[in-house]
């Protein structure tokens, strides 16, 4: 067999076309390759080159072998290619799905920065209810999914990486309007958008208004924050709504007023533990732990 070294010198000779040429564009000395090459036929038991009038003239031995050699060379430059497109996420579809308050507002800024650092990746992007984030991360129908409540199941690692908080959405009209804070003991006795108590955001409002030592009054209850918004917007009351949906463009009729005591909303990442995690996965949770470190940072 011949070793890997041997081989290079073979190539660099049949490339150059030269000893000389061949030492020059290895970086070794010319008398080294001339006793490799003597070496290499004596193990093959043919000649490589005719050596007539100074030249090296390969045998059609040589010439078979050396196109076998530029296979296995074509095969190492698929390699690098294949290598560099992973580094640069190309060809990769990338799959993540978030809480609806956090896909349509910290998602968005997330994954522009993801395709920034990976610009031929393809993203498939789902918002996911309370009921759909489990299975669609245990059946692997996406990479990761971000959630304002941890996920219970046995192959999925949910990390809390950041916080909410509870934020009151009023009319532009309402007397609440013009301050910056408020208590829950100001709003007890308001019409009131509200979640289900067996939810993540009716978890927090629960605690706030027992902390506050009142009794929720709710008028409707509503699913999805956006939704309790659009229901303030047209006059329905006010609502308890997180402070991602806050962030998010609204009409000038509603106005989101701070808490002086305000629930927290925590930020899970979760993903597969039995999907292997790609480069491209860890750099979306350092993307996303940073984003909410900033937005932890920009309130303090």
């Amino acid at each position: 067999m011949l070793t890997v070294r041997q081989i290079e010198m073979f190539r660099a000779v049949m490339i150059t076309k030269t000893i000389s040429g061949a030492a020059r564009m290895l970086g070794t000395s010319q008398p080294g390759l001339s006793r490799m090459l003597a070496h290499m036929e004596d193990r093959l038991n043919f000649r490589l080159f005719d050596r007539t009038r100074g030249r090296l003239v390969p045998t059609q031995e040589a010439r078979t072998l050396f196109e076998e050699i530029e296979h296995i060379y074509k095969g190492f430059d698929d390699l690098a290619h294949v290598i560099r497109r992973l580094a640069k996420g190309e060809d990769r579809l990338f799959r993540v799905g978030a809480s609806p308050s956090l896909g349509h507002s910290i998602v968005p800024p997330m994954l522009a920065r993801l395709t920034a650092n990976y610009p031929g990746l393809t993203i498939q992007f789902d918002i996911l209810s309370v009921e759909q984030a489990a299975d669609y991360l245990a059946l692997q129908r996406g990479d990761y999914a971000l959630t304002v409540f941890p996920i219970d199941h046995p192959n999925i690692l949910s990390s809390r990486i950041g916080t909410g908080r509870m934020v009151c959405a009023v009319p532009s009209s309402h007397p609440l309007a013009g301050r910056d804070r408020i208590s829950v003991a100001e709003i007890a006795d308001e019409q009131l958008q509200s979640f289900r108590p067996d939810t993540p955001h009716g978890r927090a409002i629960a605690d706030m208004f027992e902390r506050a030592g009142r009794e929720i009054q709710v008028s409707t209850y509503i699913r999805f924050a956006e939704t309790a918004v659009a229901f303030v917007a047209n006059g329905m009351g006010i609502a308890l709504v997180d402070s991602f949906t806050a962030m998010q463009p609204h009409a000038d009729t509603v106005r989101f007023l701070e808490f002086n005591d305000p629930g927290v909303l925590p930020v899970y990442i979760n993903r597969n533990l039995e999907s292997p995690r790609a480069i491209i996965g860890e750099t979306f949770e350092e993307i996303a732990r940073t984003i909410l470190l900033s937005l932890r940072s920009a309130r303090t």
